[in-house]
């Protein structure tokens, strides 16, 4: 008892001493102010974030970027055709590209086409039996998704998946297009492809 009772007055006195009387800086400022947390410094992104599993190309005739899944190919003849097609398979596009398709195609039209362009991939036609139309944004550009399926016309299969998304521009508006090549083909694997490329889809 009586070892107890010295060490509880000791302690009891111990914590009496006056901090602010430590030699150096005023420690009274500091026993007063908040405990601060660390903050970490301004976290600031580039524009564009490409993700490991996907690469970037640019078409710098039409001034746009996208993203497409890093085992893709894409290949292009001239300038303007860069960035237009994209497959899951290496290919080499044609001299005559008005009768070639690939998994993933960009259109780019002018403005004078885009009225009739328009009116080709929303209304059935010869080609193909439109199934749904919903109007959609596109980083900030008003846009179209169009789902339709092929009648059998031009030596294609019947019933095969077609989806564009038509993108208005002032100057350049564009046409993403997925074509299903055949029945066996992963429908649902290609459109969430290509509803990412066209998320990813921003004019320069």
């Amino acid at each position: 008892m009586v070892y107890a009772a010295s060490f509880y007055f000791l302690g009891k006195n111990s914590t009496s001493i006056d901090l602010t009387k430590v030699k150096g800086k005023s420690t009274e400022k500091i026993i007063k102010s908040p405990v601060e947390s660390p903050v970490p410094f301004s976290d600031t992104q580039t524009a564009v974030i490409t993700s490991s599993y996907v690469k970037l190309c640019a078409n710098t005739i039409y001034s746009f970027e996208i993203a497409y899944p890093k085992d893709w190919f894409t290949t292009y003849g001239a300038d303007d055709q860069k960035c237009s097609y994209f497959a899951p398979y290496s290919f080499v596009l044609p001299y005559d590209t008005s009768n070639f398709t690939t998994t993933i195609r960009i259109i780019v039209t002018n403005t004078d086409e885009w009225l009739g362009a328009t009116k080709f991939y929303e209304n059935p036609n010869d080609f193909q039996n439109v199934i749904s139309v919903k109007n959609v944004e596109v980083n900030g550009k008003s846009a179209r998704r169009i789902e339709a399926e092929t009648t059998g016309a031009n030596f294609e299969q019947k019933g095969l998946v077609k989806i564009s998304y038509l993108i208005s521009a002032s100057d350049k508006p564009v046409i993403i297009s997925y074509q299903q090549a055949s029945k066996d083909e992963d429908v649902a694997a290609n459109t969430k492809i290509l509803e990412e490329m066209v998320s990813s889809f921003r004019y320069f």
